[in-house]
């Protein structure tokens, strides 16, 4: 609790407000750096995570090690008698399309400039790093997102997303980092991002899969394919606002409601939706014989509003399928975590 309260309101990371009109575009260049130094530095640190989801909370300290050219591993720390860590994800190395914790990729970039004004507003400090403190705004020139990035390395220090009413919706920063010599060189890295082609989103629609492009929030959908599980064909679709990634997972069938162990029903307008984990908002329906299954670290507004849009019917007395697997992916959906 101490923590929780050091990262929220301790001044030393208190960002002065600017005129929405100065410094327009020039955030861009150093989120782009950021991006850059995520990939090719070795570092390891302790981040300070925190995500406000529906009805409730959820924060954590995350270890993370970072290899240039072999990925990063996540890990939480040691708790209560088992004095042992929880691997939360490996990265291999692969360039997913979201680009993952502090190395988003340059189609997250290039979907965040097209959806927002991305400004350098000033200086911060993180850790005791002198930062540039960068600022994506909406049209109305609200704040939709903060970013600090260390001056001397380039990293990503702390980000935090906030929602459309001004509330933090889901933070992050390191409370201890490490470099690892200098920036690496002539590192080999997979092929990066590039936007869906016309021809696969044909492919998955020509095999029966029904899909929007677009999600309300300016979500865009930058990356789908499927799958195959042990209770059949499965769909993932990422969508982004080139802050936050929300993953739908479509899977033919229906659910049996009494297997929903630690999920509660809610409704959301005329709909009926079960939903755990205040976090990373796991969300579940069923809609037109298929069963939605919705990860997302993004202000609650955003993924009511694409729930929503997205295909619902009244919840059947029986469902007998679950889409499974999906918590593997739950340290991937944020691009910048």
């Amino acid at each position: 609790m101490v923590l929780l309260c050091l990262f929220v309101s301790n001044p030393a990371h208190a960002v002065v407000p600017v005129d929405p009109g100065e410094g327009e575009d020039t955030g861009l260049p150093l989120l782009r750096s950021a991006a850059g130094a995520g990939r090719d530095r070795g570092y390891t640190g302790v981040q300070f995570v925190t995500s406000w989801g529906r009805g409730g909370s959820r924060a954590s300290l995350v270890e993370i090690t970072h290899v240039p050219g072999r990925g990063s591993t996540l890990r939480t720390p040691a708790t209560g008698t088992s004095g042992s860590t929880e691997v939360l994800a490996a990265d291999p190395g692969d360039q997913l399309p979201s680009g993952g914790l502090t190395a988003p990729s340059e189609g997250m970039l290039d979907i965040l400039s097209r959806n927002y004004r991305v400004a350098d507003v000033g200086r911060g400090s993180v850790c005791g790093r002198a930062s540039r403190i960068v600022e994506a705004r909406r049209g109305d020139g609200t704040a939709a997102a903060r970013f600090w990035i260390d001056e001397k390395t380039s990293l990503l220090l702390r980000r935090e997303i906030i929602d459309s009413s001004g509330r933090i919706a889901h933070a992050g920063a390191f409370i201890d980092l490490r470099i690892d010599g200098t920036a690496a060189k002539n590192i080999v890295v997979a092929t990066p991002f590039t936007p869906l082609e016309t021809t696969r989103l044909a492919d998955l629609r020509n095999k029966g899969w029904s899909f929007p492009g677009t999600l309300p929030g300016r979500l865009e959908l930058f990356a789908a394919a499927d799958g195959l599980a042990p209770s059949g064909p499965y769909l993932h679709l990422s969508y982004s606002d080139g802050l936050s990634v929300l993953s739908v997972f479509v899977q033919r069938g229906r659910l049996d409601e009494s297997r929903l162990v630690g999920w509660h029903s809610q409704r959301l307008r005329d709909h009926t939706i079960w939903v755990r984990n205040a976090a990373t908002q796991e969300t579940v329906w069923a809609g037109g014989g298929h069963i939605y299954t919705v990860l997302a670290n993004a202000p609650g507004d955003t993924v009511d509003a694409a729930i929503q849009a997205l295909p619902h019917e009244p919840p059947p007395g029986v469902w007998d399928q679950l889409v499974r697997g999906f918590g593997r992916v739950v340290a991937w959906v944020n691009p910048f975590e």
